[in-house]
Formats: structure tokens, C-alpha cells, sequence
């Protein structure tokens, strides 16, 4: 169990058991964006309809349909007034508020790493598994990456676009190539080739996102029917903020913040397992959400030399290190298109795609059981030389046996 900090950082809530207040601080720095959360668990549409209700009568609220998060039991409220929002804050109907902030792009500059980590020697290949890219979207119409099923996009591709999750910065397409890039004999090959891949793009052509935009990409996860295939979700993003429930994996009081509250649900309420980058300041992980939370796999990125770069976040909350220096994948300049990238973005789908091989294997894995699996058939990394000058003690992904 990671250890974790009680403390939210760039968040600037005050936690009062289960309602939170806003400090005058987060009124005045946060913006006009918050997410509400309406409710601590999952309910039923039903309740949750009825809530909403109670609540827009009372604040004279009028909240658009792509708002209205069922599946987490949240809303986003726009342009809100600071009084606004504390009133709603106070509101016993309101399990927590939280501010909307930015979250980027996890790449570092610019695939040994499938080969190091054992996968073309798998009889697993994922099938049976969904792989959720939430990110800058995915290159539709890729000839290494036909297993794209289709997709969400909270935020539009912008320019000569196939489908409105297409992949105007390339991110996306890199990271989804890493974890499940198909073995068609050109191109790379991803972690788990017979996986199925999502799109699910909440991060711009800049590769800069909001909070308020990853809960809608996991609402649309976690209510996405896709035949009840066992979900992984991948995001190699993040920002600054810190855990609010220190040591606690999937706790009876749930986190009163949204985005962890939102990753809760997903992983604790509907069994999805969540791969996410360690966050690329050479800086405790400790210190970057969503890295730092509990319920998540954490991944640093390691080079071919069996050692850490020096950028690469570290820390108790990091579960896994994986390859993230110099990895080829594919790109989203054409459909023909690959480049190579670092960064703790680039680690994290090779887990990814690796939690996607325990499924093929043992759909019925909760995400603690996946966990479970990847760190007892991970690689001691005790003999390695780290020049990094940080402490890494976390195992390295290994896939060799599935």
C-alpha cells in the first residue's frame, strides 16, 4: 500500500468529514469551473436524477445534459460566482466541490521497451480487453492501430479531422501504439496487439486538459457499453495536487474531491483497472495527481540500460517502473506515421497494455488482483545501477509467463 499525504496541494479545499468548504483562497485563485459531487457512491439514476433536481431549485441552476455525470453521480457548474460557490459548498446535498484546474501531457522530449518487458513472448495477447486512452485522442484510421473501436471526445480534434477523437497533437496515438499497437507485420507492436482500443480524447491539440474534462472522459468510461469486456484505463497525464486520504485504498468515506472521487468509482464501484504516468520533474510523485492516489498504478520510466533518467518522478506512490526513454510508436501525422518520445507517458501504456494480458487471462480480476499479478511477476530491480540521484526502489513490469 502506497503512503500516501493528507494534504491537496494546488487544490485548496478544507475537508470536514464528508462536506467540504471552499476558503476564500480557492474562491478567489480557482476560476468559474467546479465539479460537484452529488453523490459519494454509486447510486442509482433514479436518485441521482432526483438530487439534481432538488439542487437547481434551490440554487437556480440550470445544468446541460453533457454536465450531468450519471455514471459518477457529479455535475460540472460553469461560470459560478465565489458566493455561488460557497453557497453550494455548504449545501448539505453536496458531498464535494472542486475547483477545475489544468492537467497536461505527460511526454518528456522525444520500442525497445515491448521487447524488454517480455511481450512477444506472451500467449495472452489481451483479447476480450478494452484499452480507454484518455488523452490527445487516437489517429483513426492508423495501419498499426485497426483495433481503434471507436471513441468520446470531451475535447473536439481540431483541423482535418476522420472523427471528433481523432489525434490533432499526437500523443494519444503514441501512447495507444505502445500499449496495444496490432501484430500486422508493419509498423510496431503494441503490448497487448489483440486488445481493443478507445479513444477518448480530453486533452487539446496542445496537450493541455482540465480536471473537469477527465471526469467527463471517465463518466463516459464507466458508462460506456462495450459488451462487458473487462476496462483498463490509461492516462498519462496529470498536475500538481496531493492525496487526500492518506494510505487508503478504496475507503468506506470516499474522497470528497472529484477527481479522486471519480477515480474511486472507477476502480472501487465498477472494477476498472487504471494505469497512470509518475509525471516527468524528477519530483516525488507524491505531489502530481492523479500518480499520487491509492487506487491507481503508478509507473516511472526506466531506460535500456536498466537504469532511471534523472526526470523521472519517484516516491512510494510509484508502483511500477516500465520503458519510457526513447520509445517508437505510432504517430499521428498520417495513417503510416511513427516517431520516437520519452517520458513517464510512454511508461505507462506498456503497463497498461500488461494489465490487459492479466485480463485476457483472468477477466474476472478486480484491479487490486491485477496489481496483485504484475508486481509478483515484476523483476527486482535491487542489482540495477541508478544514477538518477532519486530513489527507486519499485520493481520493473515483467510479462514473460502470460
Amino acid at each position: 500500500m502506497k503512503k500516501l499525504v493528507l494534504a491537496l496541494g494546488l487544490l485548496a479545499l478544507a475537508a470536514c468529514q464528508q462536506q467540504t468548504g471552499l476558503s476564500p483562497q480557492a474562491l478567489r485563485e480557482a476560476g468559474q469551473t467546479y465539479i460537484a459531487v452529488l453523490e459519494a457512491k454509486e447510486v442509482s439514476p433514479s436518485r441521482f436524477a432526483e438530487g439534481l433536481a432538488a439542487l437547481e431549485r434551490a440554487h437556480g441552476l440550470a445544468i446541460p445534459a453533457e454536465d450531468r455525470l450519471e455514471a459518477l453521480g457529479m455535475v460540472i457548474l460553469r461560470g459560478l460566482s465565489p458566493a455561488k460557490a460557497e453557497r453550494l459548498a455548504q449545501d448539505p446535498r453536496v458531498y464535494g466541490l472542486t475547483p477545475d484546474r489544468e492537467v497536461w501531457a505527460f511526454a518528456q522530449t522525444v520500442p525497445w521497451g515491448v521487447e524488454r518487458v517480455g511481450a512477444p513472448t506472451t500467449t495472452a495477447k489481451g483479447a476480450g480487453v478494452s484499452i480507454y486512452i484518455l488523452d490527445t485522442g487516437i489517429k483513426v484510421g492508423h495501419e498499426d492501430l485497426t483495433n481503434l473501436a471507436g471513441g468520446h471526445a470531451v475535447v473536439k480534434c481540431r483541423g482535418r479531422c476522420r472523427a471528433p477523437y481523432d489525434d490533432d497533437n499526437g500523443h494519444g496515438t503514441h501512447v495507444a501504439g505502445t500499449a496495444a499497437a496490432v501484430n500486422n507485420n508493419v509498423g510496431v507492436l503494441g503490448v497487448a496487439p489483440a486488445a481493443e482500443l478507445w479513444a477518448v480524447k480530453v486533452l487539446s491539440n496542445s496537450g493541455s486538459g482540465s480536471i473537469s474534462g477527465i471526469v467527463q472522459g471517465l463518466n463516459w468510461v464507466i458508462a460506456h457499453d462495450n459488451g462487458g469486456k473487462p476496462k483498463v484505463i490509461n492516462m498519462s497525464l496529470g498536475g500538481r495536487g496531493r492525496d487526500d486520504q492518506d494510505g487508503q485504498y478504496c475507503p468506506a468515506n470516499r474522497s470528497t474531491d472529484a477527481f479522486h472521487n471519480a477515480i474511486q468509482k472507477a476502480v472501487c464501484d465498477h472494477n476498472i483497472t487504471v494505469v497512470v504516468a509518475a509525471g516527468n520533474d524528477g519530483a516525488d510523485a507524491a505531489n502530481y495527481v492523479p500518480a499520487a492516489y491509492d487506487e491507481v498504478l503508478t509507473v516511472s520510466a526506466t531506460n535500456s540500460q536498466d537504469d532511471w533518467p534523472s526526470w523521472s518522478n519517484y516516491g512510494p506512490d510509484v508502483d511500477l517502473a516500465a520503458p519510457g526513454v526513447s520509445i517508437l510508436s505510432t504517430w499521428h501525422t498520417s495513417t503510416s506515421a511513427y516517431n520516437t518520445l520519452s517520458g513517464t507517458s510512454m511508461a505507462s501504456p506498456h503497463v497498461a497494455g500488461a494489465a490487459a494480458l492479466v485480463l485476457s487471462l483472468h477477466p474476472h480480476s478486480t484491479p487490486a488482483q491485477v496489481r496483485q499479478t504484475l508486481l509478483q511477476n515484476a523483476e527486482s530491480t535491487a542489482s540495477w545501477t541508478n544514477t538518477s540521484g532519486k530513489p527507486h526502489p519499485e520493481p520493473f513490469l515483467n510479462v514473460r509467463g502470460f
